[in-house]
């Protein structure tokens, strides 16, 4: 009897055991496909992704768990993968990544936006792409991303837009498409991004931006397109753009500014045009901006300014125009923004041009005493003036010959002066003595007239020479001297004097030869 008992509970405990291991099989095949519809029918999670034959491997900073990251950084091995690729679909089991970054490796290759992936990913924020070869962006390519709010695409090799590449973005602020090679800019390539402030397209290849290529980005701020091979602009070139702040527009091929350039642009602050080729800038170039505060003109090619250029900026407080070639500046030129010069925060920087030292410019040495900038005192401590080649005293050099000239000459010239009685031989002496001498400094190179450079404030400004057109007609034209030198004119006198000398000693010379000669004739 105990035996059979035995036998029952044996077989009693044998059924449970087997009843709890099909529970369990069964809660776990319950739970592989509960992971599949997670993950889109693929098993793995992408933070888990460890295996050597998988093309893409991500890290997930605060957590690995399923549902659980919110920032990832994935790297992309192993050639090219595909659009289709089944690794796409692992990004479903993290939903709820916020940050999301690509880079590729040397051994890799991307050659499109991973869309099939971005498809799960409705809370994402931020999203990075770096090193692939993505030649051009299709329309839509970052659809349904809804709360996407920046788009990070440097070093890309992109080169073309289509239409709506980016397009439907409502809570987009900021595309980076720093250092690719865009070559042109087209019409409807940004599309309904209603909160976009930023874009940046520094260190491509852009040569061409369509007429009303930024017409939708009513809330732009910043526009950096510097660093490419822009070379020609209108005022249709910016329109829509009426709360731009600051345009970068340094290191392009720009030659010349027509007239409304900017016209649309009647919020800008900050526009920046340094590093171009600009000669010439029409009187009217910047009309319109009226809220601007600072311009930047340096290293340029230009030689003078319209005396009405800055009338339509009264509001500049910075002003750059270090390395050009300008050969003055006048007080008509800054007037209109002169008293904003005079304030704390102002700045002007005019180094490294090709001014010339006259009193066109004496206006700055008005300003360097009012102002109360200490960056526009030094700055203006700093500029130089050239003293004109035709004005500007060579006067040790002038000393020597004047010296060597005397020292020549003394045997012939002073000899005469002393002896009356001089025979026909002793003149044609002297007389082929001052010739040749003639011919010594007539074939001598005469040195090449360099402007003589200055710091302009070493220069007081009531020794600033006017040029001839300044002058009032009913003026006796100024003097001109180097301010520097004052010897000059006194070398000039006695050179003069010594030149009247030698040829009252030629007339009295000829006249003793002759009268002689005529008395034997009488």
């Amino acid at each position: 009897m105990e035996e059979k008992i035995t036998k029952i509970i044996f077989v009693l405990i044998t059924l449970a055991l087997m009843n709890e291991m099909s529970i369990k099989v069964l809660a776990k095949e319950s739970n592989k496909r509960r992971f599949r519809d997670k993950t889109g029918g693929f098993r793995k999670n992408i933070c888990d992704v460890t295996d050597r034959e998988s093309k893409v491997h991500c890290y997930c900073e605060n957590s690995r768990e399923l549902k659980n990251a919110t920032k990832a950084e994935c790297w992309v091995f192993n050639s090219g993968i595909l659009k289709d690729d089944v690794i796409w679909q692992s990004f479903a089991s993290q939903p709820a990544l916020k940050t999301l970054s690509f880079s590729i490796r040397v051994d890799g290759t991307l050659n499109y936006i991973p869309s099939k992936a971005l498809h799960y990913l409705k809370d994402l924020r931020s999203l990075t792409i770096r090193y692939a070869a993505i030649t051009d962006i299709t329309p839509y390519a970052f659809n349904n991303l809804t709360n996407l709010t920046e788009i990070i695409l440097p070093q890309n090799e992109i080169e073309t837009f289509h239409q709506h590449a980016f397009a439907h973005l409502p809570n987009l602020t900021l595309i980076n498409l720093e250092d690719n090679t865009i070559t042109e800019i087209g019409t409807e390539v940004f599309y309904d991004l209603p909160e976009l402030q930023k874009i940046i397209f520094t260190k491509n290849n852009i040569s061409s931006i369509a007429d009303g290529a930024f017409q939708y980005l009513y809330k732009l701020l910043d526009l950096f397109l510097n660093r490419n091979n822009i070379f020609r602009m209108n005022r249709h070139t910016f329109d829509g753009l009426a709360n731009l702040r600051k345009l970068d527009l340094r290191q392009n091929h720009i030659h010349n500014l027509t007239e409304f350039t900017f016209a649309e642009l009647w919020n800008l602050q900050e526009l920046l045009l340094g590093k171009n080729y600009l000669k010439y800038v029409s009187e009217r170039a910047f009309d319109g901006l009226s809220q601007l505060r600072k311009l930047s003109l340096d290293d340029n090619k230009l030689v003078t300014l319209p005396s009405g250029l800055f009338a339509g900026v009264r509001g500049l407080i910075s002003l750059d125009l270090r390395s050009n070639e300008l050969y003055t500046l006048t007080l008509d030129n800054i007037k209109p923004i002169l008293d904003n010069l005079k304030s704390q925060n102002s700045n002007l920087l005019l180094q490294d041009n090709n001014f010339v030292c006259d009193c066109r410019m004496k206006w700055i040495h008005t300003l360097r005493n009012e102002t109360q900038s200490q960056n526009t005192i030094l700055a203006l401590d700093n500029v130089t003036c050239n003293m004109d080649p035709t004005v500007v005293s060579t006067a040790y050099s002038k000393m020597f010959h004047v010296i060597e000239y005397k020292r020549d000459r003394h045997h012939g010239i002073s000899q005469a002066d002393d002896k009356i009685n001089i025979s026909v031989s002793q003149y044609i002496n002297i007389s082929e003595r001052e010739n040749s001498h003639k011919a010594k400094y007539s074939d001598r190179k005469s040195p090449t007239k360099l402007p003589l450079t200055r710091t302009f404030f070493t220069i007081p400004p009531e020794n600033l020479p006017c040029p001839r057109e300044v002058t009032k007609t009913t003026e006796v034209p100024q003097i001109v001297m180097d301010p520097v030198m004052p010897l000059q004119n006194k070398i000039k006198t006695n050179r003069h004097q010594e030149m009247n000398s030698a040829r009252s000693i030629k007339i009295v010379t000829i006249l003793l030869f002759y009268v002689p000669v005529l008395c034997t004739f009488v």
